[in-house]
């Protein structure tokens, strides 16, 4: 829900102070993160927050709210749009609801490589036809962060086989991606918000969970879901945005101190995202929890059980032509 408390005094301010004192303030700039500041995700946002004061000095204000205590997964995508904040970061399929050609981002096995998704990010033609929703949205894309494979798991028995996952009730981040891809093995699909996930396994409300690493490490989910399989249906990523309002009204000098501290900011995330995530299967392993990995027939079985989606998903979202160009950006740097 949003937080119409917060998202009220924001705008209460920018409409009372009068321009010459807003002027002499230093640019408050606000970030929601909903994952915990342990992640991967938290450890990038920290990042551009040191940057960015280091470089603009006390011109600058940057403020991150993590664990979803300022907005939770599903309400900072309007609280963005209203300009409340200045930069969110999830992953495609919470922007589905108001940018649906996203969702094709997520589905299983279709982008399977760190080059497949910088591919699509970089090809002119698909980034205008997949992310052009968001900016007439309000919202303006400003850099793409990795977050790792997403896997699966539960507590007491591993799940090895797509077979495996028939009635099985199992949470995903929103986005037809996500659900249909385990809706297609059979099982009960929920989309309850990340912030709820760890109390929902642990009272039975759902069987299963399919974060990635360092999102599973960060909310401790591995005390409880902790047989995990390295499926790696989706490499998952955030796509960084702002609201665009904001963004265009920025002055020249300021907007690209911000462009480079966010690239330099992006470099670091997609440097450390393999290294981060195997230091949490490691450190899940120590802690207890049972890491299972796939054999190449194992893996193979999954891709074949989910590949259906593409046509029945993808297709209507965003066309046979544009989904042919993304399945062979996949194949081609897989």
């Amino acid at each position: 829900m949003l937080n119409r408390r917060t998202l009220a005094a924001a705008l209460g301010t920018a409409l009372a102070a009068p321009a010459v004192v807003r002027a002499q303030q230093p640019l408050r700039v606000i970030i929601t993160n909903e994952t915990q500041q342990s992640t991967l995700k938290g450890q990038s946002w920290d990042y551009f927050k040191r940057e960015l004061e280091a470089e603009m000095g006390p011109r600058v204000r940057v403020e991150v709210h993590h664990s979803g205590t300022l907005y939770d997964q599903r309400s900072q995508v309007q609280a963005l749009q209203l300009g409340a904040i200045q930069f969110i970061s999830p992953v495609t399929g919470v922007y589905a609801a108001t940018a649906p050609k996203l969702a094709v981002l997520g589905l299983p096995y279709l982008l399977p490589t760190a080059r497949a998704v910088q591919a699509v990010t970089e090809d002119e033609t698909l980034a205008g036809n997949l992310f052009g929703d968001l900016r007439s949205k309000a919202m303006e894309p400003v850099a793409f962060w990795l977050n790792g494979a997403r896997d699966v798991g539960r507590p007491r028995t591993p799940i090895l086989r797509p077979g495996d996952m028939r009635g099985v009730k199992i949470r995903v981040p929103p986005g037809p991606g996500y659900v249909e891809a385990f809706r297609q093995l059979g099982a009960n699909v929920v989309t309850i918000d990340w912030g709820e996930v760890p109390a929902a396994l642990s009272q039975g409300v759902i069987d299963a969970v399919e974060p990635v690493a360092n999102a599973w490490l960060g909310s401790r989910l591995y005390e409880i879901a902790n047989h995990i399989t390295r499926v790696g249906y989706v490499l998952d990523f955030y796509v960084v945005a702002t609201n665009k309002v904001w963004w265009d009204r920025l002055p020249a000098p300021t907007k690209e101190v911000m462009r480079r501290v966010m690239q330099r900011t992006t470099e670091w995330n997609w440097t450390n995202t393999e290294r981060v995530n195997e230091e949490s299967y490691a450190r899940m392993a120590q802690l207890g929890a049972t890491i299972h990995t796939l054999t190449p027939p194992q893996l193979a079985e999954w891709k074949e059980a989910m590949k259906p989606t593409w046509s029945r998903v993808g297709n209507p979202l965003v066309g046979e032509a544009v989904m042919r160009r993304l399945a062979q950006i996949g194949e081609a740097t897989s």
